[in-house]
């Protein structure tokens, strides 16, 4: 018997070993994921015929938003569990990330317990509402059933996932502490689904509306300091407080629809195109033309190099519109060129880190889109009101660049110059980002198709320039596939979840009472804007950008609407301080991602992007200060 069999505990093993036999269903949910982002495209295939059919032949596809709906279902469901194999589910390691493996593995061990009760009750709930259910489409006639019992396979796999990872944690704490350490683990994570069973059964009696939603939202920010995955944390702390407020029935029924009502609803398309628009653009390296055309123009500059990168994040959000995509494609294109021509890493990095989230104010921005939403305020004109913005920021970034390398020259050498003619070449590689803009943008405000239709033009388009360019390939294409997956999946998690907490926090009436009470003190506009400000910025220190928004916005919409503010600014101010989250320390995902591409210690990564965090606060200055920088441009385009 070899001395790795003695030394393991026998009921370490047998955990391993049952785990392992789970993860035997990690190829299937691959595979699964693959064929759920192929149908995705099918569906980017299907938007541009039906537009393309409207004015060839004056017909449209028939029931095309249905069939969209229902395969939007397939996409997210198709990806879910996958996604949590490749831990894809945003979670916070505020707690967990100073902890010793052992430890982590103790408090991940409780989280997964719960998350597990979250995906059970998803699972039962779901499936009743598939057998219940009478719901078919309008046009097609097609019946809810099927994909509905669909989502109930997907949250099964998700389900085996779990359980695989509490197994693999269990059996690592039984190596470490014994199995009294991992039975009173167990025992903890078990308990706490007990207490919120009884308080979604007994309703917390004699305590009123919005003190049970305040303690729902402690409730909630404890389980995401905790560790627990950020969408599980919202559905959890939703089911077992509007249960408590309306009923265990009634929190189940609404379980059981909201978070396949989210992914099936052709108001949150858009989210879907324009995110595998914008991993199409970075696996297409459109992200390196922008970079070289701008380096050859700008490099010649001390401190050209960051410049250049920051105009080429501002034009790759053109065609992104995500924070972290921008992220990762400029530190993978501009950081080895910005080392080799001796540039510090306390400049390069956090130009690189921070610029991307420039992206996330110029159309199309999936935060204008989550905002639009939420705030039922026209896409078309969020997208228009971020490009004044946009260019503000970019120029707050090139002054605070400019600042840093004139007080110390040596953060960045001056390269030689670039020939004109060299020049005038390179502007040609940015054409395939100017035809897509012009094609998504141009089209949606000249009529032509819906927000929701551009985003799936865009990619079409993309995926055709690409082609022409010779940029594609199968391998390509599969990867840009799995990582719009990924993210699909974690963003429309986070959306189901956040949508159970919107329902809360209405019944908990927490929003209304607070613009109330504000209302009653004659606070000037702008006080109330700074507390907003000051909210938003130290819950983005640790929530990212998505989950933030989903929980702010809700609650902050009704002062907004208390003071008369214009929408779309507000939704601007919004988008800048969301954006924010993602590169402010100690938790930016941005930040997170600059470390791991960079290979450099995170404090190094925390001192280089506190210049760019300020240019932010500067952006955001400006657009409160002059409103008709986010109004103006809307206005004329009407």
């Amino acid at each position: 018997m070899s001395s790795n069999a003695i030394e393991t505990p026998p009921l370490a093993a047998q955990l391993e070993s049952l785990s392992a036999l789970i993860r035997r269903t990690e190829p299937f949910c691959q595979r699964i994921s693959a064929v759920g982002m192929y149908i995705f495209m099918g569906l980017v295939i299907l938007t541009f015929a039906d537009v393309l059919l409207r004015y060839v032949i004056g017909s449209p596809i028939s029931g095309s938003i249905e069939i969209t709906e229902m395969l939007m279902s397939v996409v997210l469901f198709s990806s879910v569990a996958y996604t949590y194999w490749r831990r894809g589910h945003v979670s916070m390691d505020i707690v967990t990330g100073k902890l010793s493996e052992l430890n982590k593995n103790r408090l991940g061990a409780i989280t997964t317990v719960w998350s597990l009760a979250v995906v059970f009750f998803c699972i039962t709930c779901m499936g009743k509402y598939a057998m219940t259910t009478t719901d078919t489409t309008s046009v097609w006639n097609m019946s809810y059933k099927p994909f509905i019992w669909f989502a109930v396979f997907g949250c099964v796999l998700l389900f085996l996932a779990m359980l695989s990872h509490l197994l693999d944690q269990l059996a690592a704490i039984i190596r470490g502490g014994g199995m009294g350490s991992a039975f009173l683990m167990l025992g903890i994570g078990l308990l706490g689904v007990a207490l919120s069973v009884w308080v979604a059964v007994e309703r917390l009696p004699g305590i009123s509306a919005p003190a049970q939603g305040v303690i729902g939202m402690v409730y909630m920010f404890t389980m995401f300091f905790l560790g627990m995955p950020v969408a599980f944390a919202l559905m959890g702390t939703s089911l077992v407080f509007i249960a408590s407020l309306r009923g265990l029935t009634a929190a189940l029924n609404l379980f059981g629809t909201a978070w396949f009502s989210t992914c099936s609803s052709y108001t949150w398309a858009p989210l879907m195109f324009f995110l595998l628009m914008g991993f199409l653009c970075f696996y297409s390296r459109f992200g390196e033309d922008l970079y070289r055309t701008a380096r050859n123009w700008c490099g010649h500059f001390r401190g050209g190099l960051a410049i250049a990168s920051v105009c080429a994040c501002t034009a790759l959000g053109a065609v992104v519109g995500d924070a972290l995509v921008g992220c990762i494609a400029m530190m993978t294109i501009a950081l080895p060129e910005m080392r080799r021509h001796g540039y510090d890493d306390k400049l390069a990095i956090g130009t690189l880190a921070c610029s991307g989230g420039i992206g996330s104010l110029i159309p199309p921005s999936s935060n204008f889109i989550i905002y639009g939403v939420l705030a039922e305020q026209s896409i078309a004109d969020l997208f228009i009101a971020g490009v004044f913005p946009g260019l503000v920021c970019m120029a707050c970034f090139i002054v605070v660049i400019m600042i840093m390398v004139w007080r110390n020259p040596e953060l960045a050498p001056a390269l030689p110059r670039v020939p004109m003619h060299e020049r005038l070449v390179s502007l040609k590689t940015g054409l395939p980002i100017i035809i897509i803009f012009i094609v998504v943008i141009g089209g949606i405000y000249a009529g032509m198709f819906t927000a929701t239709e551009g985003g799936g033009i865009g990619a079409f388009t993309t995926v055709f320039l690409a082609l022409v360019m010779g940029r594609l390939s199968w391998s390509i294409v599969t990867s840009g596939l799995n990582d719009t997956g990924k993210t699909i999946s974690m963003a429309f998690t986070v959306l189901g979840g956040a949508g159970v907490f919107s329902y809360f926090m209405t019944m908990s009436k927490i929003p209304m009472i607070l613009a109330g009470v504000i209302a009653s003190m004659n606070m000037p506009p702008m006080a109330v804007m700074f507390a907003i400000i000051v909210c938003m910025s130290l819950l983005g220190c640790f929530i990212p950008a998505i989950p933030l928004m989903l929980i702010c916005v809700p609650i902050f919409l009704p002062l907004a609407a208390l003071f008369g503010w214009n929408l779309i600014w507000f939704g601007v101010i919004i988008n800048i301080l969301v954006t924010m989250a993602g590169m402010t320390p100690p938790f930016g995902v941005s930040l997170f991602v600059a470390k791991e591409l960079a290979d450099v210690p995170l404090s190094l990564v925390y001192r280089s992007s506190i210049p760019f965090v300020l240019a932010f606060f500067l952006c955001l200055g400006f657009c409160i200060a002059f409103e008709p920088l986010s109004t103006w441009l809307p206005a004329m385009m009407r």
